[in-house]
């Protein structure tokens, strides 16, 4: 259930609270079934099996390593040689594609615009 490049310790922590989990699972199982067990228990047993679902997930697809630093410096890195000389500030995140059913984005005439200069100019 643990990942292969999960050391020996962890693996046994693992193990260990997914039998935590388990006991617990048990517990609340058999105080939602017994006579005059109330939403509570019903409830509390439900959350205690979706506790051990997702550490039985969690054990079998650990999460990734955050970025280094170091990946992080050389983004920013090349999102400040790439922006220079600018006044925004660096980012390195890119905009999402657009995609079917995305609303169009609003357009600016410009012809509209200069004949509004041209009116305030007659007007002022």
């Amino acid at each position: 259930m643990t990942s292969s490049n999960a050391s020996p310790a962890k693996a046994d922590q693992n193990k260990a609270k997914l039998a935590d989990l388990k006991e617990k699972t048990d517990q609340a199982r058999t105080a939602a079934q017994a006579e005059g067990a109330t939403k509570l228990d019903k409830a509390d047993h439900k959350l205690h099996q979706q506790e051990e679902a997702g550490a039985k997930l969690r054990a079998r697809h650990p999460t990734p390593p955050a970025a280094t630093s170091s990946k992080v410096d050389a983004k920013l890195d090349k999102a400040l040689k790439d922006s220079f000389p600018g006044s925004d500030p660096v980012s390195f995140v890119q905009a999402a594609p657009i995609q079917e059913g995305d609303l169009p984005l609003s357009t600016v005439d410009s012809n509209h615009l200069k004949n509004d200069k041209k009116k305030d100019k007659a007007t002022g």
